[in-house]
């Protein structure tokens, strides 16, 4: 019986011959799917992605759990230390899809244990096995063997101490490092003839030269975690062999540029990405075909009250278009506060800071539907620069509850905004700094409010 007989097997040397850069679904795409669940993993799987990177937990009993963090709280129902779960309690525990993924997911997925994993997704795409506590190195190896899987995975650590049993097993490892600085006493020459033939550097915080550097040294790069399309046209693609995202389908640009929402499929679609002080949140989903955001309140007052999600797959713009959606608003703080429609060059993540000096973090354009029925339009650009009024006209107040149309036009020499039904009802603005390129972010300050009928044109 050969070493990997048992079942069908994705064999991971197969993707030293695939083109570069290798795609790899960051715990099976967890922007796409709840994050390290067998629901997750088929997703990635269906989608025909290279590898898919999964994280396993050492619990006391000896089992191996799916999961990231040291505690259960993030991502299930569960509360406490990750340690304080045993294999039976995993076995029957259920993932709070609906609350902490998204609203419209189901509530009753079950944690997998890393053996069933290995059942079922290493016989279709290689995986590659983050280890992420004490003991989980050496378990993966030994579950790897049992099931006789040694030639589908790829196992990864933070330390050399997890990778010590891969490498005698003959399995091929990655050791993580946040920015390309190894640890004093330690060199790619070193690495290598270790065994260890891969490194794992964040891009985010390792200079190009030092990927750069790590390649020529012969050690394959894979660069995490990569999410935006931007992030990664700045990239020394020569010198990386693969990439980990959450969404890798959205970064690599896999399909067309969409010219309307797909909210009515009631879950997230590729690109949907919202971060505000270092917190995830992207919204929820109303039926039917009906897609919120809520800073009402005290939510995100951490933030200025401001919350902006980007929609991706409605990008990148041509340098004409016109864009044009229903709203809806629901609650607002003051008459001030607003639904907005930022268009950014590039993807980068965006803040508004309109009425500060803060600044906004992308250049483009910041349209803002005021509750008092004022449509103000702000140029906005990099750093701290602060965004500039082009453009107001005062229309009637929203009235909480009614459906508002709203209509943007984007043509080489001015921007076009018009409200259906309401006089006055438009602003043109006479600028054309930024053009081409652009992508949108629905965001709101200090309302709740939804949208729906999103269409380009």
């Amino acid at each position: 019986m050969s070493p990997d007989s048992h079942g069908p097997t994705a064999a991971w040397e197969d993707l030293n011959a695939a083109p570069a850069p290798r795609w790899i679904a960051h715990r099976g795409g967890r922007w796409m799917g709840p994050e390290n669940t067998l629901e997750a993993y088929r997703m990635a799987v269906e989608l025909g992605i290279d590898a898919i990177e999964i994280d396993v937990y050492r619990l006391p009993d000896g089992g191996l759990v799916v999961m990231h963090d040291s505690t259960a709280n993030r991502t299930s129902n569960l509360s406490g230390p990750t340690s304080n779960l045993t294999t039976p309690s995993v076995l029957r525990g259920r993932i709070d899809a609906g609350t902490w993924f998204c609203n419209t997911w189901p509530t009753d997925l079950r944690i997998p244990l890393f053996t069933e994993v290995l059942a079922e997704i290493s016989g279709q795409t290689p995986l590659v096995v983050h280890c992420n506590n004490t003991g989980s190195g050496a378990a993966a190896v030994e579950a790897v063997q049992r099931h006789e899987r040694t030639g589908a995975v790829l196992i990864m650590a933070w330390n050399e101490a997890e990778l010590a049993p891969a490498r005698a097993a003959g399995i091929p490892t990655i050791l993580l490092d946040e920015d390309g600085t190894l640890p004093a006493g330690q060199t790619y020459a070193g690495l290598l003839a270790a065994g260890t033939q891969y490194i794992g550097l964040n891009p985010a915080k390792t200079p190009p030269a030092a990927i750069e550097a790590a390649a020529t040294a012969g050690l394959r790069v894979i660069v995490y975690t990569v999410n935006r399309r931007s992030d990664y046209a700045a990239l020394p693609l020569a010198s990386v062999w693969a990439v980990i995202s959450d969404d890798p389908w959205y970064v690599r640009a896999a399909g067309p540029m969409r010219t309307r929402d797909a909210w009515a499929a009631q879950t997230w679609l590729h690109g949907m990405l919202g971060i505000v002080s270092g917190k995830e949140d992207r919204g929820y989903f109303q039926p039917v075909g009906w897609y919120g955001l809520d800073t009402s309140g005290s939510l995100h007052a951490d933030n200025g009250g401001y919350l902006g999600v980007l929609q991706g797959y409605l990008g990148p713009l041509p340098e004409s278009f016109t864009l044009d959606f229903d709203c809806v608003l629901e609650t607002a703080d003051s008459s001030g506060a607003s639904l907005q429609l930022a268009l950014t060059v590039g993807d980068g993540e965006y803040d508004d800071d309109v009425d500060s000096t803060g600044g906004c973090r992308q250049p483009g354009y910041n349209i803002l539907l005021r509750c008092s029925g004022v449509i103000d339009v702000y140029r906005t650009s990099y750093g701290t620069a602060p965004a500039v009024k082009v453009g107001s006209v005062a229309t009637p107040a929203l009235i909480p509850g009614a459906t508002t149309h709203l209509k943007v036009q984007m043509t080489p020499a001015a921007i076009c905004v018009s409200r259906a039904g309401v006089t006055p009802n438009a602003v043109t603005v006479t600028d054309s700094t930024y053009r081409g390129g652009m992508y949108p972010h629905l965001g709101v300050r200090d309302v709740r409010a939804r949208w729906g009928n999103l269409i380009v044109t």
